[in-house]
């Protein structure tokens, strides 16, 4: 498989996963609740409209993202240019959210792992980006 195929397909997977929110958003509260206290063993999950809100609206967030890197897919020749700025982005909030991670206290494996993830995966695009247009380049 080439380079810019490899390329394609981790824009393409990141944009199916991150569509997966979408659905949450329309989870009912209770749900949500069982989730953050029996799944992940953070307790009771407060039932507050400011709770509730950022709950849906992140889900929203993420969706619309996966959405754009879906359209970023559907039309590689056009937009393919914005791929670097993408992984770009996606550094910045890995770290980002590291921080916000441990700010808030969140267990050491949700630290080790959202954060740190989204750099590695930002690190690894633009890695396989250059390597692309070494292949077209050269």
């Amino acid at each position: 498989m080439t380079a810019e195929r490899v390329l394609f397909r981790l824009v393409q997977v990141n944009a199916g996963i991150l569509l997966l929110a979408l659905p949450c958003a329309l989870l009912p509260f209770a749900w949500m609740d069982a989730v953050h206290r029996d799944m992940l063993g953070m307790g009771e999950l407060a039932n507050v409209a400011i709770t509730r809100y950022m709950a849906r609206s992140l889900s929203l967030v993420y969706g619309m993202h996966g959405v754009l890197l879906w359209a970023v897919t559907r039309n590689w020749e056009r937009y393919r240019d914005a791929v670097p700025f993408l992984a770009r982005l996606h550094i910045a909030l890995g770290a980002a959210l590291f921080a916000v991670d441990l700010d808030a206290g969140l267990p050491w494996w949700w630290v080790a792992s959202e954060g740190p993830g989204l750099i590695g995966y930002g690190l690894l695009v633009l890695a396989v980006n250059r390597r692309a247009r070494a292949s077209v380049a050269g």
